[in-house]
């Protein structure tokens, strides 16, 4: 007889991962992974483009709040620093965390988001993008930090396959009127 593994849901995860069909299906596979390891009310993922210093939304389980597509300038601000350059984790944990780094907290805690875990993703090295979790007070305080490492890693080649794409449309952009982080 043989043990269950403890890595086997994360296993599960990471072989639907590979066989999603498309991109559509790539990214409910990751949500669905997020879902399991920490829970949440809205997610999100956000490809960054450093040389562009812009994001782009490339899944959100709820248009209605975080609508897909679009560019966001990154900027000097705390969040940028912490996820983008320094490539560490993010956790707000209440209304007054998610207010100093997110412009659009007030509608987000309307909605009853009150905290936030965003993590890294990298790839050789660099930060490729963001997956942000948003859930009620105090949600991520005690988020494994190990298991987000091993998530992120898991959902880098799918934000690989977007950069092409969104490099040459970041070339375009008119970061005059763009909201920033």
């Amino acid at each position: 007889m043989t043990q269950a593994s403890t890595l086997a849901p994360w296993a599960a995860h990471a072989r639907a991962l590979a066989q999603a069909g498309d991109r559509a299906a790539q990214w409910q596979v990751v949500s669905a992974m997020l879902e399991e390891a920490f829970g949440h009310q809205l997610f999100t993922a956000l490809l960054y483009l450093e040389e562009h210093r812009l994001m782009k939304r490339l899944y959100t389980s709820n248009e209605s709040i975080s609508p897909l597509g679009g560019f966001k300038a990154t900027g000097n601000g705390p969040w940028s620093r912490h996820v983008l350059e320094e490539g560490q984790l993010y956790v707000a944990s209440n209304e007054d965390d998610v207010r100093s780094v997110f412009s659009e907290a007030p509608m987000l805690i309307e909605r009853g988001l009150h905290s936030a875990f965003n993590i890294p993703v990298r790839y050789q090295g660099r930060v490729i993008g963001s997956l942000n979790l948003l859930a009620g007070r105090k949600a991520y305080d005690h988020a494994d930090r190990d298991l987000a490492a091993l998530v992120a890693g898991l959902c880098a080649p799918v934000f690989i396959e977007e950069t092409q794409a969104a490099q040459a449309a970041a070339a375009a952009v008119d970061r005059a009127g763009l909201d920033s982080v």
